[in-house]
């Protein structure tokens, strides 16, 4: 099972990548990030960024939409996510690569990012994704900044399906990643192996 890797030389990675899930371990007792599942999008030598999928904001999807005069023929029931505590006034859709804009850029095989207010328009005219995750802010870290926080076991580097992980009901998103990786309080349980 390819499920995890270390911080160092194994996990850097320069231009295009398959994106990653971060999760969060329970030593991690940060206030925003404590039990915080991320989609990681840029790992290199610069830095990594990533999006936290199970922050939901107060604000759900169709209530935007109406704010902005569009409507959608099935209702948009899901939250609009709070992906990290940088720039928060920028607005992203993670979606299915069903859809493509002028500002789609393509994250891995089965995933997709684009600017909000194009894909919320195209959603409104009904040609929107499959499936998507509409979010506000990232997270970012800097030069060498995640690898060490890697080492210290703050966090762990999984090889999962991203859009899998999405599809998981948001609530229960760092619980059921966590069981898929083998992991309890941090550590591994029977039949996983750490790398």
């Amino acid at each position: 099972m390819q499920a995890t890797q270390k911080a160092g030389q194994d996990t850097m990675f320069e231009g295009n990548i398959e994106p990653k899930i971060l999760v969060a371990m329970p030593a991690l007792k940060d206030g925003y990030f404590d039990k915080s599942v991320v989609l990681l999008c840029e790992y290199n030598t610069e830095g990594a960024m990533g999006f936290v999928l199970n922050s939901p904001s107060t604000t759900l999807v169709h209530e935007l939409l109406g704010e902005l005069g569009l409507e959608s023929e099935t209702r948009q029931n899901q939250p609009i996510m709070i992906g990290g505590p940088v720039q928060p006034e920028l607005c992203w859709v993670v979606h299915t690569p069903d859809y493509a804009g002028k500002s789609t850029t393509t994250l891995g095989a089965n995933l997709s990012l684009s600017a909000a207010q194009e894909v919320l328009t195209s959603i409104g005219n009904g040609h929107g994704p499959r499936e998507f995750m509409l979010g506000v802010g990232y997270s970012g870290w800097g030069p060498g900044q995640l690898d060490n926080e890697i080492e210290q076991e703050a966090w762990w580097l999984a090889d999962l399906d991203p859009l899998a992980v999405m599809r998981y009901e948001c609530e229960t998103r760092w619980d059921k990643v966590m069981h898929q990786l083998g992991l309890k309080n941090g550590s591994f349980v029977s039949g996983a192996v750490r790398a």
